[in-house]
C-alpha cells in the first residue's frame, strides 16, 4: 500500500499533476519496468514510456467493448504496460465496476463484470433504498440520480456505493484511473479551456484551466478558494450517472428519459404489497393513500402492466379513471386522450395502444405541477416510498432538472480562472461524449508526459471524429498533437483496425475503431454491426454481449505485435531525449 500524506482541503491552481499521483505513477512505472524486462525490453526507469489506454463513449457498446479489449490485453500479457486508463461515458461504467476490486488487473474481475452484465437486472429494493437515501440526504436530488441508478440497474447490474477517493490509498497494481466529464455551460459557450473536467482518486478539476480540488471535497462548498462547508463525496452510482448523462443536453429527450426510467418501477406492485403486509403485521391494518397523486401513480403502474395485454378493455378502464382524476388538471390534448371513444379504442392495435400509453405518460409528466399540488403542499400523508419517488421523478422531469455541483472556483481571484467561471456558485457536470467523446484532454496534459496513446474508438458513427475533435481542442490550447490527414475520413465507412498517428515531439496515437475490415467481412457488415449496437438501445442480451466482446478482443489480438513495436519505439524515443538532455 502506498503511504498517503494528508491532502490540504484547498483549491490547487497549477498545470502540474499532484504529489499523490506522482507517487502512484512512479510506483506503477517500477512495475512496468519489471514487465518490460520480462519481455526482453530492459531499460532504465527514466526510459519507461508513459502509456495511456483511452476508451471513447458509446453507452453499453463502449462498456462491453472496453471489457473485451482489457480481457484480451490481459490474455496477451499487455495489461502490464499501461500507466493510465481513461474513460468517457460508457467506458467509465466499465472502469467503475473493474476498480471496485483493488486487484482487478491480477485476477478474473473482467469475467465477473461480464457475467453480471449478462445476468438479471438489480432488485428494485436496492434501487429504492439508494434513491430514498439520496433524496433524504441531498438537496440536489435530480434526474442525474435516476440516470445513475438506471445505469447501475440495467447495464452494470450492481450498485457500487464506494467513493472514488476510496481508491486513493491503493497500491499501484492497476493503471491510474481518470474519469471524464464536461461542464455544460462552458460547452454551450464554446469555452474550450474550461470545458473539460477530470476525476481521479486523488484530485478532480478542470484539465485545461489547471484548477483542482481533492476528490473527497468535490461536492463541498468553497468560496475564494477556501473550504466553507464539507459535503459528502458522490458515490460511484452517481458518478456513473454524471459520466453517462449525454441525454441531459437536450430537453427534447424528455420522452426517452421517461420511458427508460419508468422501467425501474415496472412490477413494483409486489414490493408495495410486501410493504403493506409489513404494515399489517405491525399495526393490524393498512391504509392506502387516496390522494390524487398516489392514485395517478397507481393508474400509470397499471397502464404499464397492461401495455402488452391483448385485452383493450383493461387499459381503457384505467385511462377512464385517469380522466376522472385529472379533470381540469391537464391540457386540451390530455382531455382528448381521456375522452377517446370506447369503440374506437377497442379497434386499436396493440402497437397503437402502446404508443398511446407513452403519449399519456408524457402528458402526465408535462402536467405534473398541477396534479401533484396536494402532495407538494403536504395536504396528504402519503407514506409509500415508491409513490413518493415516482412523484419526485415526474416533477424533476417536468423541470428537466439534472444535477449540479458546488463550484470550488466560486469567487476565486486568479488570472487563470475566467470571471464567468468564478461568478458561478454551481457547475453542471455531464457526459463528455457530447464534446470530444474520448478522454484526450486529461492524458495530453503536458505534466503527464504521455508517450503512447492506445485509443479505442467505440463511437456509433464516424470512428475518426474523436481524433479530429481532439486535435482541434489541442490546437486551440497550443498543445502538441500528431498530424492527422483529412483524407483518413474517406475510410470512415470501412476503416482498418488500427491507425498510427505520429509526429515530432508529440505523443504517438494508435487509433482502433471497434468495427473494421479485419473483424468484419466488408463495409456492409460494418454497417450492420453499427446498426445492431446503437448507443441508446435499451440493453444487450447475453448473445449480443458475447458477440461484441469477441469483436473487441479480435482487435487486440490482431494488433498485439503492433502495440509491442510501438512500445519499443517509445522506449527509444525516451532514451534519445534523455541523451540529448545530457
Amino acid at each position: 500500500m502506498l503511504k498517503q500524506t494528508d491532502t490540504p482541503e484547498t483549491v490547487r491552481l497549477s498545470d502540474s499533476i499532484n504529489d499523490e499521483e506522482i507517487k502512484y505513477v512512479t510506483a506503477r512505472k517500477t512495475l512496468i519496468k519489471e514487465w518490460l524486462k520480462s519481455l526482453d525490453m530492459d531499460c532504465e526507469l527514466e526510459d519507461v514510456p508513459n502509456i495511456a489506454l483511452l476508451g471513447s463513449g458509446g453507452g453499453e457498446r463502449a462498456a462491453v467493448g472496453m471489457l473485451g479489449s482489457l480481457h484480451q490485453l490481459d490474455q496477451d500479457n499487455l495489461l502490464g504496460s499501461l500507466l493510465y486508463m481513461c474513460g468517457v461515458s460508457g467506458t467509465t461504467w466499465c472502469m467503475s465496476s473493474l476498480y471496485s476490486d483493488p486487484d482487478w488487473s491480477r485476477n478474473k474481475r473482467c469475467d465477473e463484470v461480464i457475467k453480471k452484465m449478462e445476468g438479471p437486472t438489480m432488485d428494485l429494493k436496492q434501487v429504492m433504498d439508494w434513491l430514498t437515501l439520496r433524496k433524504d440526504s441531498d438537496q440536489d436530488f435530480s434526474l442525474t440520480d435516476f440516470w445513475g441508478v438506471f445505469t447501475a440497474c440495467y447495464f452494470m447490474k450492481e450498485m457500487d456505493t464506494r467513493r472514488l477517493s476510496d481508491d486513493a490509498h491503493r497500491d499501484s497494481i492497476n493503471p491510474y484511473p481518470i474519469y471524464s466529464a464536461i461542464e455544460l455551460d462552458c460547452y454551450r459557450q464554446d469555452d474550450t479551456k474550461a470545458v473539460w473536467f477530470e476525476m481521479t482518486p486523488h484530485e478532480s478539476g478542470f484539465s485545461g484551466l489547471g484548477a483542482f480540488v481533492p476528490t473527497s471535497c468535490l461536492r463541498s462548498q468553497f468560496k475564494g478558494g477556501t473550504l466553507i462547508e464539507k459535503s459528502m463525496e458522490m458515490d460511484m452510482v452517481l458518478l456513473q450517472g454524471i459520466c453517462g448523462s449525454a441525454i441531459a443536453n437536450i430537453k427534447g429527450n424528455i420522452a426517452e428519459v421517461a420511458k427508460k426510467i419508468w422501467g425501474l418501477f415496472e412490477g413494483h406492485e409486489s414490493m408495495m404489497l410486501k410493504e403493506n403486509m409489513n404494515m399489517v403485521e405491525r399495526s393490524g391494518k393498512v391504509k392506502v393513500c387516496e390522494c390524487v397523486p398516489s392514485r395517478v401513480v397507481r393508474c400509470v403502474s397499471e397502464l404499464i402492466k397492461y401495455a402488452e395485454d391483448p385485452d383493450p378493455l383493461k387499459t381503457r378502464e384505467v385511462i377512464t379513471t385517469l380522466g376522472q382524476l385529472l379533470e381540469g388538471h391537464v391540457s386540451s390534448k390530455g382531455e382528448i386522450l381521456w375522452n377517446m371513444d370506447p369503440e374506437s379504442w377497442k379497434r386499436t392495435s396493440l402497437v397503437e395502444r402502446k404508443k398511446f400509453i407513452e403519449t399519456v405518460s408524457l402528458e402526465l409528466i408535462l402536467s405534473s405541477d398541477s396534479w401533484t399540488k396536494d402532495w407538494k403542499d403536504k395536504r396528504c400523508n402519503c407514506n409509500d416510498s415508491i409513490f413518493r419517488i415516482v412523484l419526485i421523478f415526474f416533477l424533476l422531469l417536468n423541470k428537466w432538472k439534472w444535477g449540479t455541483t458546488s463550484n470550488f472556483l466560486f469567487e476565486i481571484k486568479d488570472a487563470r480562472v475566467p470571471e464567468s467561471m468564478a461568478s458561478k456558485e454551481k457547475i453542471q457536470l455531464v457526459d463528455a461524449g457530447i464534446n470530444i467523446n474520448s478522454p484526450y484532454p486529461p492524458v495530453l496534459r503536458t505534466s503527464r508526459k504521455v508517450d503512447l496513446i492506445i485509443s479505442l474508438d467505440f463511437s456509433e458513427g464516424d470512428p475518426f471524429e474523436t481524433v479530429f475533435s481532439a486535435k482541434k481542442y489541442m490546437d486551440e490550447l497550443k498543445l502538441p498533437f500528431p498530424p492527422v490527414k483529412e483524407s483518413v475520413r474517406e475510410e470512415k465507412d470501412h476503416p482498418q483496425d488500427c491507425y498510427v498517428f505520429e509526429g515530432l515531439h508529440t505523443p504517438t496515437i494508435m487509433h482502433m475503431p471497434l468495427f473494421n475490415l479485419q473483424n468484419c467481412q466488408d463495409e456492409d457488415e460494418i454497417k450492420k454491426e453499427r446498426e445492431k449496437y446503437k448507443t441508446f438501445k435499451f440493453y444487450y442480451g447475453a448473445t449480443e454481449i458475447d458477440h461484441l466482446l469477441e469483436k473487441a478482443q479480435a482487435n487486440m489480438r490482431n494488433n498485439r505485435d503492433r502495440i509491442l513495436e510501438q512500445i519499443k519505439m517509445a522506449i527509444q524515443r525516451r532514451k534519445k531525449r534523455m541523451s540529448v538532455a545530457q
